[in-house]
């Protein structure tokens, strides 16, 4: 089956789309960033006004006592301020904007992110989107400024020592102490930033984990200690942010201190020059604004060195996590395959570990086949289950639906045509409706049509707002036999190819498994392949072929009559044999 090409219409190919990373994860904020060193530029410009103004009022003004001359250059100094004032203010406006389009150019990309396969993601849970917010507020706040403030440090030195070499080395010197402060603070904060990010990654990933844990924490009288262990991780991160935090306001108050030393200093150095008669009394206060001006970006950076770092941190953790999953940025359309599925020599171990928990699976299945998949507790059943489905991916092997290898379909063009219930049914906190149509825009007849095919449709119209009725987080408000036939309403939502159902009776009653085996066959009929997990010997009964997994190898694959007179006859056998040993 030919693969079809990408919709251009489903998102945006971006530069970083294609994976042109002129500018790594800010490629799209390009022409923002670009605006803003323009603004940069006329700003840093315009506060030449006030030494200029100084240096005429000091050297011009009070020699020719013209209050005309006073007036004038007030007034072009205020509108030069108030120029200065809207175009910083534009700058921030631009730079918040520009936050807003990073936040809107990867937001959904990484969403998708965080749900694949742990094997493609290097960074667990949701701290990809702690670092996006991170980055986001960084390119919004003041942070950013001071760096596209900081290359008119050197302009507004050499500008300095044009008004006297003196003065200019002062200031060279006074500039290169404050960065060698603000590489102090960098090498004496980073350690303990690194440990404290890392403490907080565990913190979170203990949360998420108690949160969905949370019947199995209560139940077994697990709460006060994994509080306190919680509680423990939390003030060792309190420890090391304090320590970071205490570290940081001594160098940002030695950083402060210094500025003011400088600027007090280069006043005296001037009035010393004034007096040697090497520059005039107006270059004194010039100097020291243009000093001030210069120093700025210097002490700003090290009041934000934190953010900094912590922007720093989370851009180098999105652009390693998105640069695994280029795929992601597109989607496929594609027309639907047919139910053939292909398993060859299919192995699974773990991250991290080298033990297989699957090892050279290999079986294959044609459309409207339904297999049973049986095997002692440990086999590999529900891994198995997994890698078809694709939420898990081989170690080796390859695995073809409609003669398509499913690592090579981008997105979710293939999974659109895939059913699976899991052992955990992971309803989501919306209406039925939206569950069963799996968030898309679909007709309410096609909702109605997968509902019918699991047996479900009338015990929905039963409840008070039918398929309106929200479920809540988890599926919270109903029962667990409830729960699992609207996930088998999920399953078979769309006329999928392939449905991969994992115990999908471990909740039902006796009605609810007559309901359960009438879907299947009705699956059957519309050429859907059918893959069931189940220790429950009546799913038996409606499987054309079994698949035994032994210590996660094929032990028997074949069509279940044969499977099961080769079961009684080695029953017989064995009775036989303990008969005659009788």
């Amino acid at each position: 089956m030919k693969q079809a090409q990408p919709d251009a219409n489903l998102e945006p190919q971006s530069v970083l789309a294609r994976g042109r990373w002129a500018f790594g994860i800010f490629a799209p904020l390009r022409a923002y960033f670009t605006t803003a060193l323009a603004f940069s530029l006329a700003i840093n410009l315009l506060y030449l006004a006030a030494p200029l103004y100084m240096m005429q009022v000091y050297d011009r003004v009070l020699s020719s006592n013209s209050e005309a001359t006073l007036a004038m250059l007030t007034l072009l100094v205020l509108v030069a301020f108030s120029t200065l004032a809207a175009l910083d203010g534009l700058r921030a406006r631009i730079l918040a904007r520009s936050a807003t389009r990073f936040d809107k150019q990867l937001a959904g990309r990484i969403f998708k992110s965080v749900m694949v396969p742990l094997l493609r993601n290097p960074v667990p849970g949701n701290q990809p989107l702690r670092d996006l917010e991170a980055v986001r507020n960084f390119i919004a706040g003041n942070g950013l400024h001071a760096i596209f403030d900081f290359p008119w440090t050197p302009i507004y030195i050499l500008i300095i020592w044009r008004l006297h070499p003196t003065l200019g080395m002062f200031a060279f010197f006074c500039a290169i102490a404050l960065v060698v402060m603000a590489l102090v603070n960098e090498i004496w904060v980073r350690e303990l930033s690194s440990r404290a990010n890392a403490i907080v990654a565990r913190t979170h990933a203990l949360s998420d984990q108690s949160l969905r844990n949370a019947e199995v924490v209560h139940a077994m009288g697990m709460l006060g200690d994994l509080a306190q262990k919680w509680i423990g991780e939390r003030q060792a991160v309190l420890a090391v942010q304090q320590g970071a935090g205490e570290r940081a306001a001594i160098v940002s108050a030695i950083i402060r201190f210094l500025r003011l030393a400088m600027q007090s200093a280069i006043l005296g150095l001037g009035a010393w020059l004034v007096i040697e008669r090497a520059t005039s009394a107006g270059a004194i206060f010039a100097a020291s604004i243009l000093l001030g001006r210069a120093l700025q970006p210097v002490e700003q950076a090290a009041g934000s060195w934190k953010a900094m770092i912590g922007a720093r941190d989370a851009t180098l953790r999105l652009r390693r996590m998105l640069r695994t999953l280029p795929q992601q940025t597109q989607n496929q359309r594609m027309p639907k395959p047919d139910g053939d599925l292909c398993v060859e020599a299919l192995s699974y171990a773990a991250p991290g570990n080298s033990a297989p928990i699957l090892s050279d699976v290999t079986f294959k299945a044609v459309a409207g086949d339904i297999i049973g998949v049986i095997g002692a507790s440990g086999a590999g059943k529900s891994t198995l289950a997994r890698l078809i489905v694709g939420v898990a991916l081989p170690s080796a092997g390859r695995i073809r639906v409609g003669g398509i290898e499913t690592e090579t379909v981008v997105g979710d063009a293939l999974r659109r045509h895939v059913g699976y219930l899991p052992q955990d049914i992971a309803l989501f906190g919306d209406t039925i409706a939206a569950n069963i149509a799996r968030f898309t825009n679909a007709d309410a007849a096609e909702i109605v049509r997968a509902a019918e095919l699991a047996g479900v449709h009338d015990m929905i119209l039963r409840l008070p707002d039918g398929y309106q009725t929200l479920i809540g987080p988890g599926g919270t408000t109903l029962s667990g036999g409830w729960q699992q036939r609207i996930a088998l309403a999920r399953a078979a939502f769309g006329h999928p190819s392939l449905v991969v159902l994992d115990e999908p009776n471990s909740n039902l009653d006796t009605l609810g498994e007559l309901s359960l085996s009438q879907c299947i066959g009705r699956l059957k009929l519309q050429s859907t392949t059918v893959i069931v997990i189940s220790h429950r010997p009546a799913m038996l009964r409606i499987v054309d072929k079994v698949l035994i997994l032994n210590a996660g190898q094929v032990e028997w694959f074949g069509g279940r009559d044969e499977m099961l007179r080769r079961f009684a006859t080695n029953v017989a056998a064995h009775k036989g044999a303990v008969h005659a040993s009788g």
